[in-house]
């Protein structure tokens, strides 16, 4: 009889953990596939189904943001960040969701969070300091850069072009830091505004 039983629990369990593995295979295939309210269903019906795997919410964190869902997607992301402070994907789909939303200041500081947290060889690395980068020369030319905030637009485009020096916007971007440093002020400027 005991053995029974503890067949049936090896059993449930192993088909609790297929189901699991299911519904990320299904809800990336929907995600993928462009069928993002599948998507959200099935990330959805994951988190039902376990909430503790983390990576069912940042994936229907991601299909928030690909579905413009910009406030619901922060929320999820944020509960992620709460258990699991350094959790690179809700770092990152949180950037990438700040950055859609043309929220710059929230995007970099995101990014800023997960840049140690990405393996250097990734290309989720040198995106990251492209997304900086990027956010920084928006903000630029809106509510402007601290002098601090100029020298981590710089390294970060550098970066950026040290890792994709053939990138097809490589060009254009090393143009703009040569025209960026050719006028930056000095550093008792608080704040730099340039179009």
């Amino acid at each position: 009889m005991m053995k029974l039983v503890l067949a049936f629990v090896l059993l449930t369990t192993a088909l609790k953990s297929l189901a699991q593995e299911d519904y990320l295979e299904k809800g990336n295939t929907f995600l993928n596939g462009g069928q993002l309210n599948k998507a959200e269903r099935a990330f959805r019906d994951s988190i039902k189904s376990d909430s503790t795997k983390l990576i069912y919410k940042c994936q229907l964190g991601l299909t928030l943001i690909k579905e413009k869902k910009y406030s619901a997607a922060e929320v999820v992301l944020n509960d992620v960040l709460k258990v699991e402070p350094n959790n690179a994907a809700a770092h990152w789909y949180s950037g990438i969701g700040y950055f859609n939303n043309a929220q710059d200041r929230k995007s970099v500081k995101e990014f800023l969070k997960a840049l140690p947290l990405i393996d250097k060889d990734s290309p989720q690395y040198y995106s990251a300091n492209w997304f900086i980068g990027k956010c920084y020369s928006n903000l630029l030319k809106t509510e402007g850069l601290t002098y601090a905030e100029t020298d981590q637009m710089f390294a970060c485009y550098s970066e950026y072009l040290r890792l994709q020096p053939n990138a097809d916007n490589s060009k254009e971007i090393r143009d703009y830091l040569e025209r960026k440093k050719a006028r930056r002020p000095p550093a008792n400027v608080q704040t730099w505004v340039d179009l």
